[in-house]
């Protein structure tokens, strides 16, 4: 019998915090919920400011004895403590050896790649669920790409084929968290990796459904939306995730696309932006390789535990619209939009929720372990999760 149903680990970062105060006010009295970090002077602060009746629990990321202590009393493990290729390998770790689940937020493909190389068999033998990218990377790509699926297979009985998703983003901010994974993964060198459209399909049979295409890396007007777009800074960690679902999906047998392309851009409106945006992108990537620089950005940007104001978090806002086409020439939108800041509000919302739902909702889920993608893991639970927050999300023919 474990003790706790779920533990918030790196309860005192930016995220972390925000999680408890998500946890506070949705999850169910019956939910036995705990938080837990390296430092147990700010956890004690923590639970005296926001006057939580919770347990508070110690255990330092690099220290694999005290993770699996930590590990062993819970039924789920959500972390939010980042760079997660630093802080993330003996949970994981822990959590696939002794058949717990575990959700997080990263959006570092190469490390996701690394630990399911490692851990994948033990945590399909043990049952422990292992859910990345719970958060904006890279649920709204996933979900948004499902929910378009399923509607052409209702309507038409065929199967998507293309799609081009579209973001479009508004004020909020980046927490410290958030700028010391993108460096680390800058300083690893690991960034050459992301450009592998199967990075997170290698373990897969199915694979080769990923069509080849020519990238597109500079800005250019989108005729579907009448809108400038330039690449979206995370296109290489949704656009993975999503084809680890497809091939997820052919793996267990379930309806799939027999070949499919996904691409993404951000709708940013005219020409000169887009373009001076794309400029900065590429600009961060290619200076980023400098020490110099990163230091510079380090010392500049904000600090681990730093993030926007409250005001600004609640002033911003996502939508997301992907354009559709399935193998019969047939077209359809879907819209999803979620009144907050993406990295902020958005993030802990799905992240909390698809830890809530991994224990509420375990008997309508199916029943696969492994290395996840949070559609595979929830199928439609996700989808009947995410419509019950303030995220909305529609579809229709075009």
């Amino acid at each position: 019998m474990k003790k706790y149903d779920i533990i918030l680990y790196g309860a005192t970062g930016f995220t972390g915090k925000r999680s408890v105060e998500y946890f506070q006010k949705h999850a169910a009295k019956t939910v036995k919920w705990a938080i837990a970090g390296r430092n147990k002077q700010k956890l004690l602060a923590l639970k005296e400011a926001l006057k939580l009746s919770v347990d508070v629990l110690v255990a330092d990321a690099l220290n694999r004895d005290e993770i699996d202590f930590l590990v062993k009393q819970t039924k789920i493990i959500l972390t939010t403590a980042g760079p997660y290729a630093l802080y993330g390998s003996n949970i994981i770790a822990s959590c696939a050896h002794n058949g717990v689940h575990y959700v997080d937020i990263t959006g570092e493909s190469p490390w996701v790649r690394d630990m399911l190389d490692k851990h994948g068999e033990a945590a399909k033998e043990s049952g422990a669920k292992i859910i990345n990218f719970c958060g904006f990377d890279s649920i709204p790509a996933d979900l948004g790409i499902w929910f378009l699926q399923k509607h052409m297979r209702e309507k038409w009985g065929t199967e998507l084929k293309k799609a081009d998703g579209y973001y479009t983003l508004g004020k909020g901010g980046l927490n410290g968290g958030t700028l010391l994974s993108a460096l680390n993964l800058l300083e690893s060198g690991e960034t050459k990796r992301l450009g592998n459209p199967k990075l997170l399909t290698k373990d897969l049979k199915s694979r080769d459904f990923i069509t080849k295409i020519k990238r597109k890396w500079r800005n250019h007007y989108a005729e579907d939306i009448k809108r400038w777009v330039y690449p979206f800074f995370m296109a290489d960690v949704n656009t993975k995730v999503v084809y680890r679902s497809i091939g997820l999906a052919a793996e267990y047998k379930r309806p799939h696309p027999k070949e499919f392309l996904y691409q993404e851009f951000h709708a940013i409106g005219k020409r000169l932006p887009s373009f001076l945006a794309s400029l900065s992108m590429v600009s961060f990537a290619m200076l980023g390789q400098f020490r110099l620089v990163r230091k510079l950005v380090k010392k500049m940007g904000p600090k681990s535990g730093d993030g926007p104001s409250q005001e600004n978090i609640e002033e911003g806002f996502f939508k997301l619209r992907i354009i559709g086409k399935d193998t019969d020439g047939n077209r359809a939108l879907m819209t999803m939009q979620y009144p907050g800041d993406a990295g902020n509000k958005a993030t802990v919302c799905f992240l909390c929720e698809s830890a809530l739902g991994l224990l509420l909702n375990h008997e309508q889920i199916p029943n696969y372990s492994g290395f996840l993608t949070p559609t595979i893991a929830f199928d439609s639970v996700l989808f009947e999760r995410m419509i019950e927050t303030e995220l909305q999300i529609n579809c229709e023919t075009i």
